[in-house]
């Protein structure tokens, strides 16, 4: 079913690594931007060749529409189209509520609002029917809301709201979107084990999986929403039960 299109993934580290790798063994070519982690999407690109798939790997900044305009215009050249666009980008920083400034809340902005918003709008622009738009909100977009990443969770809300409006503009051109709403998935690298633990154990759910694991299943939703056809508008949650 998916044998032979071609996937655009926003940030290739960590977790994009892995989708990348599921939709290269599904058949699918693999486009990859990255702002400055170069090594991470350059290695995807040379991944997916194993699955006798072609890959792509461009330097773009989704904040910036030029940028993006340029990016769709080099996949337009090599592939054609785009059929899923999977809007990974993300920051996560935690800041104190009083000392919130307007550089974290434009560092939210980019990534979040911007970066799901030019790369959906353009890349859309190259979709054909029965496309699929992948978004990335976060758990708290569906319930409980935790303290010290206001900006972030605010900007993630908005990814929510926008795969539903983006699910009906696009309804017309049969391109379907959808978004994940995960909970911890792979502890950031500025956060320590034991404050990951701690975020983790949040889950009155008593059954955990490890990291890996859960990019496991993250990988493996996004490889469905990939496929689905009778959804559009949703925003799934992945979160082992931190909204109980």
């Amino acid at each position: 079913m998916l044998k032979g299109k071609t996937a655009w993934i926003t940030g290739g580290k960590r977790i994009g690594q892995r989708i990348a790798e599921v939709l290269a063994q599904n058949g699918v070519n693999i486009v990859t931007s990255y702002r400055s982690s170069a090594h991470e999407s350059e290695k995807i690109v040379k991944n997916a060749k194993k699955y006798k798939v072609q890959g792509l790997a461009i330097q773009c900044d989704v904040s910036n529409r030029e940028s993006v305009e340029k990016t769709v215009s080099e996949i337009k050249k090599k592939f054609g189209k785009i059929d899923i666009l999977i809007n990974l980008a993300s920051v996560f920083t935690p800041v104190k509520f009083e000392n919130i400034s307007e550089k974290d809340w434009q560092r939210n902005l980019d990534a979040h609002i911007f970066g799901t918003f030019w790369p959906s709008q353009i890349g859309s622009k190259i979709m054909p029917n029965g496309g699929h738009i992948i978004n990335v909100a976060d758990r708290t977009s569906l319930g409980k809301i935790y303290s010290g990443y206001l900006p972030y969770v605010v900007t993630k809300a908005a990814i929510a709201n926008m795969t539903k409006a983006l699910a009906t503009e696009l309804a017309g051109k049969g391109i379907f979107v959808n978004a994940i709403a995960p909970g911890p998935i792979l502890r950031p690298e500025d956060i320590s084990k034991i404050e990951w633990q701690a975020i983790r154990d949040e889950s009155p759910l008593k059954y955990r999986i490890s990291d890996e694991e859960a990019v496991e299943q993250f990988a493996k939703l996004a490889l469905y929403l990939s496929e689905i056809t009778m959804a559009s508008g949703y925003v799934y949650p992945i979160d082992q039960g931190q909204n109980l």
